[in-house]
């Protein structure tokens, strides 16, 4: 009795200490609710820009549909036929400027086609450097993701607060720099790290807790130098829809209703700014033809369906691509030889089930062809 007692407490302060350790709900929600890492939808919507005699990045920031010249913004990507991608006016040029973009898709190239500038608006020495680029879903062979600008007046950015910026740093594959604000001050946003070549048109993206949704906050430009050191300087999302608005700008003509003074925005870019392109010296010969488009594998679909018959078609089985090696030679020979064994097993034992009877009962070989034929008999009668 007195050891059935000990036992029993000793159980119980077992199962008492386990129930300390559990996690509180409340304490999972908070931290789902603190991580902040950088979805893939902000690497599959930035790409490459290559023009004639520079590469820059890009981001696609909206849909968009055409119908007989009549062009409108769409939410979904069923109902468009065109992407629209935001970057640097000292990347894309003027309108009709021609480049080559390339994208990638979970890290792979899917997609490098022609393509040419929409619009742009820019101005020397003041922060106003955007240029557009669109083009159709059908010449891209597919759909990339969009991740749109903050809604305007609610971008809420303040200094300290992480953000990512995916650029094609030196023209290179997109990638991505983890960093924070330093300041946020006449629509531009001073952060670190610096950008380099390469990185002008980049986005700088931010998680809205409050909107469920990773959105772009800015848009990478110039980079200065500060106390020794190189930061990244950036439009905020505002400041680039005041210009693509024509809310901000600058010389003697008339501005648009609702237009400030570039005295009261203070546009000017502060001293010793220079664009991204200025930081590392790239050599880079005077070309005067366009870039070729890079060589993609043939997908059919590397997104998902854009048309309808994209959505009855099935996808192509990929073929297996494996290099040859000694130990994946034998490994190979020892899963041939573990199916054989399988079916080997299977085929006996059902020649097993149908001999047996004939050697343990007076049974014939014709013994199921009986069995069916008795079955058939009775069911008819």
């Amino acid at each position: 009795m007195i050891r059935f007692v000990l036992i029993l407490v000793l159980s119980v302060s077992i199962v008492s200490g386990c129930k300390t350790d559990v996690t509180n709900p409340e304490d999972t929600i908070d931290a789902v609710s603190e991580f902040d890492g950088l979805a893939q939808d902000c690497f599959d919507a930035s790409v490459r820009i290559r023009s004639r005699n520079s590469i820059g990045s890009a981001s696609a920031v909206r849909y968009l549909r055409t119908v007989d010249s009549t062009v409108s913004t769409v939410d979904s990507v069923l109902d468009a036929t065109h992407v629209e991608f935001e970057t640097n006016r000292h990347v894309a040029g003027d309108r009709g400027t021609r480049h080559v973009v390339d994208v990638w898709y979970e890290g792979k190239l899917v997609s490098s086609v022609n393509c040419q500038t929409d619009d742009s608006w820019f101005e020397s020495g003041i922060s106003k450097d955007i240029a557009t680029i669109v083009v159709s879903l059908e010449t891209l062979g597919g759909a990339v993701p969009i991740v749109p600008s903050a809604p305007y007046g609610e971008a809420d950015l303040k200094a300290g607060e992480k953000i990512f910026t995916v650029g094609c740093s030196d023209g290179r594959v997109p990638r991505a720099r983890c960093g924070s604000i330093l300041q946020v001050s006449n629509g531009l946003i001073y952060y670190i790290p610096k950008s380099i070549s390469g990185d002008s048109g980049s986005a700088v993206f931010k998680y809205s807790s409050q909107r469920d949704a990773w959105e772009v906050v800015g848009r990478t430009a110039w980079a200065m130098q500060v106390d020794g050191r190189w930061i990244g300087l950036a439009m905020t999302s505002d400041r680039v829809a005041d210009i693509r608005a024509g809310r901000v700008s600058a010389g003697n003509f008339d501005l648009p209703e609702g237009a400030v003074s570039l005295s009261t925005i203070c546009s000017s870019l502060p001293e010793g700014a220079v664009t991204c392109d200025q930081v590392k010296h790239v050599a880079m010969q005077d070309e005067t033809e366009l870039p070729k488009r890079l060589e993609v594998s043939r997908q059919r679909r590397w997104r998902f369906p854009i048309r309808g018959e994209d959505i009855r078609q099935k996808p192509d089985r990929q073929n297996r691509i494996r290099e040859w090696s000694i130990l994946g030679g034998i490994a190979d020979f020892f899963r041939s030889l573990i199916r054989f064994a399988m079916w080997a097993a299977i085929i006996m034992a059902v020649l097993a089930a149908w001999v047996a009877p004939t050697i343990l009962t007076p049974l014939k070989y014709d013994w199921p062809i009986q069995f069916v034929k008795l079955i058939l008999t009775k069911l008819r009668k």
